[in-house]
């Protein structure tokens, strides 16, 4: 059975809860009125992402982790995101609005395409109940060094606040601008954070700098202090 048909259906009580038969998605309880929906790259989740839903989940914040290249025995490659079933995702996100709490999507790299595009699919009010978090997202049909890229088609987007994350040491920064403007024309109110002096997936680089390794133990944080400056609502 598919992977998120199979937590629509197998009731709450299992929605918040580590499935043993569901090794690719992990709930982190909570008891606070924000649940956090950690969706990973198309690199596959790594363990600074689950260190930093536990400490989130410590402070009150339910984050349900999602690694969608291994749920559905996809290849780790940015192209893969586009074989995930936007139905199933954009049920999913019904889903977890019927939790009752405030619910804020990260969404990282390549993973940004389906969860836009399932955003898409959702009805108005459905989709300005969302607070979607980008991690340098990779939403680019084409991109050359020295060229300006061409972006991908998302589907109407009216309403939905998204805030773009921009490690500063990454080749794709001067075409943040860009970027964001595609973003609005497909009617998202968005806003943008800087990372200071860290690289694309600083927190899982085979050779970090002190500084990249200090923030990686601090995601907990920076992910609260970007939600309490956007105000997202």
């Amino acid at each position: 059975m598919r992977f998120f048909r199979f937590l629509l259906l197998s009731g709450w009580a299992c929605a918040f809860a580590v499935r043993a038969d569901l090794p690719d998605y992990q709930a982190f309880p909570a008891t606070g009125q924000q649940l956090l929906l950690w969706v990973a790259s198309e690199r596959g989740r790594a363990e600074p992402e689950v260190r930093a839903a536990q400490q989130l989940a410590a402070q009150g914040v339910e984050v349900w982790s999602l690694d969608l290249v291994n749920a559905y025995f996809l290849p780790q490659l940015p192209g893969s995101m586009d074989a995930v079933p936007l139905q199933e995702l954009a049920d999913w996100l019904r889903a977890s609005q019927a939790s009752g709490k405030r619910v804020i999507v990260v969404a990282v790299a390549r993973a940004a395409a389906p969860v836009l595009r399932a955003a898409a699919l959702l009805e108005p009010a459905e989709r300005q109940r969302l607070c979607v978090i980008l991690m340098y997202p990779n939403l680019y049909t084409v991109a050359e060094p020295l060229a300006a890229p061409d972006y991908l088609d998302l589907g109407t987007l009216t309403g939905l606040s998204v805030r773009v994350l921009q490690p500063r040491r990454s080749a794709a920064t001067p075409w943040l601008p860009g970027l964001l403007d595609h973003l609005a024309l497909h009617g998202v109110l968005v806003s943008q954070g800087m990372l200071e002096n860290l690289r694309e997936g600083y927190w899982a680089r085979e050779t970090p700098t002190e500084f990249e390794i200090a923030e990686s133990r601090r995601m907990d944080a920076m992910l609260l202090r970007e939600l309490n400056a956007w105000g997202c609502k």
